[in-house]
C-alpha cells in the first residue's frame, strides 16, 4: 500500500517491531521531519492535554529549593497523601519512579514462573517478566470482540501460571472492564492462587471501575497508577502501587532507595488535592473524545473502539499503519503506529485526545492522507 498525496516520501518506510518501543519521541520526530518541536503536535503519547495541574508546578517549583538534599528514602508524605486519598493505611503504598518501575519491581521481586499477560497490550509488562526471567504466557484477546477482556475466559487461562497483568482500561484499545467483572477475575485469581497485578494508570479518566480500596486489603491483588497520564507529569516520574500490607511490604524491601525526587513527590501531593483539576480534566477529556468519535464516523473506512481512556484505537481499512503514521508525521502530526503491539499487525493507529484545535488538524491531516474531499 502506498499514499499517494504528492507531499509524501515515496521511500520505504519501516516497520518498527521492537517489543519496547513507545510514542511521545518529539524531538526524534522533529529532527526526522524538518519541524521545530513546538511545530508537531504529538496524538502518539496519551498524556493529558491540558498539562499538569497548576497546583502541583508550583509545588515542584517550590521545592528545587530543597534538592541539595536526599529525599526521603521511605516517601512517608507521599504514601500517607496517597492513603488519604484513598482512605487506606500508608503501609498499603509503594511509590516509584512511575509505573513502569513498579511493573518491573513486582516480577522482580516475587520471580514468577509463568505469568499471564492479554495480548494486545503495554509492551512492558511482558519486558518486565522477560527480565525478571519468568515465561510469559499470551492471552490473545478476540478482535471481532473489538479486544474486550472476557471475565469467563479470563478465568480460563488463570490456571497454570503464577501471576497475570491486566491493563485496564487496556491499551491500546481504550476499554475498560467494569468493576463487577474486575471483582470477578479478582476472584477467579485468588481461587487459583495467582498473583493479580491491575495497571490503572488510565483509570482516573473514566473515574471509576477501580480494584484500589480491594488491593489494599488482599493478599494477592495489586493495583498501579501512575501521575504520568491523567495528571499530566511525565517528566516527573511518579507512579504508585496500592497492596496489602505484607506485599507492599515486600515490594518497598526490594526497591532502589530515593526512588522519587523530592520536587515529584510534592508535585504529586499537590496534584491529589487539586479538585478543580481534576473535575475539569474528567469533563473536558469526555467531551473532546465524544467530538473526536462524531468526526471519525464521517471518514469513510476509519473504524474505532469506544473506549474510556483519553484515546482511540483506529482501524484504516486497506492502509497500513507505519505508512499512515509516516505520512501524518510529514503534517507534523505524531499517531501511534500499533505495528509494534503484538496481535494487531500493521492496521492500527492510536491516537491521544487532545484539544479541539488539535483533533481538528489531526482529522484535517486524515482526510488528506486518505485523499478524501
Amino acid at each position: 500500500m502506498s499514499v499517494t498525496s504528492e507531499n509524501d516520501v515515496t521511500g520505504t518506510v519501516e516497520t518498527v517491531s521492537a517489543p519496547r518501543y513507545h510514542g511521545g519521541n518529539v524531538r526524534e520526530a522533529a529532527e526526522r521531519y524538518g519541524f521545530r518541536e513546538r511545530e508537531i503536535i504529538d496524538f502518539s503519547a496519551n498524556v493529558n492535554p491540558l498539562g499538569p495541574s497548576p497546583a502541583a508546578q508550583r509545588a515542584a517549583k517550590k521545592a528545587l529549593a530543597f534538592i541539595d538534599r536526599y529525599p526521603d528514602p521511605e516517601m512517608k508524605e507521599l504514601r500517607q497523601g496517597i492513603a488519604d486519598y484513598y482512605g487506606i493505611s500508608p503501609e498499603q503504598a509503594v511509590c516509584g519512579n512511575g509505573s513502569t518501575a513498579l511493573i518491573h519491581l513486582i516480577p522482580r521481586v516475587f520471580r514468577p514462573r509463568r505469568v499471564l499477560i492479554p495480548v494486545p497490550t503495554f509492551a512492558e509488562y511482558a519486558a518486565a517478566v522477560q527480565d525478571a526471567g519468568g515465561e510469559v504466557v499470551p492471552f490473545p484477546l478476540d478482535p471481532r470482540k473489538g479486544f474486550r477482556i472476557d471475565a469467563v475466559d479470563m478465568a480460563f487461562a488463570l490456571k497454570g501460571v503464577d501471576m497475570a497483568f491486566l491493563c485496564n482500561p487496556n491499551n491500546p484499545s481504550g476499554l475498560l472492564v467494569p468493576e463487577a467483572e474486575m471483582a470477578e477475575i479478582a476472584g477467579y485469581a485468588l481461587r487459583e492462587g495467582v498473583r493479580l497485578v491491575v495497571d490503572e494508570t488510565f483509570i482516573e479518566f473514566s473515574g471509576d471501575g477501580s480494584l484500589v480500596q480491594e488491593a489494599a486489603l488482599s493478599p494477592h491483588l495489586i493495583c498501579i497508577r501512575a501521575f504520568t497520564k491523567f495528571f499530566g507529569m511525565p517528566g516527573l516520574r511518579v507512579g504508585y502501587a496500592v497492596a496489602g500490607d505484607e506485599t507492599a511490604e515486600t515490594l518497598r524491601a526490594g526497591q532502589e532507595p530515593w526512588s522519587v525526587s523530592t520536587p515529584a513527590s510534592k508535585a504529586a501531593l499537590a496534584a491529589l488535592h487539586d479538585w478543580r483539576y481534576i473535575r475539569k480534566t474528567r469533563k473536558f477529556i469526555a467531551r473532546e473524545r465524544d467530538e473526536l468519535m462524531a468526526a471519525l464516523r464521517l471518514l469513510p473506512g476509519v473504524e474505532f473502539s469506544a473506549g474510556s481512556a483519553n484515546f482511540l484505537l483506529l482501524r484504516v481499512a486497506a492502509h497500513e499503519s507505519p505508512v499512515l503514521a509516516h505520512a501524518l508525521a510529514q503534517r507534523g502530526i505524531l499517531v501511534r503506529d500499533c505495528s509494534s503491539f503484538g496481535g494487531l499487525g500493521n492496521s492500527f493507529l492510536r491516537v491521544a485526545v487532545r484539544t479541539r484545535r488539535e483533533n481538528e488538524r489531526l482529522i484535517s491531516a486524515l482526510r488528506q492522507v486518505l485523499l478524501l474531499p
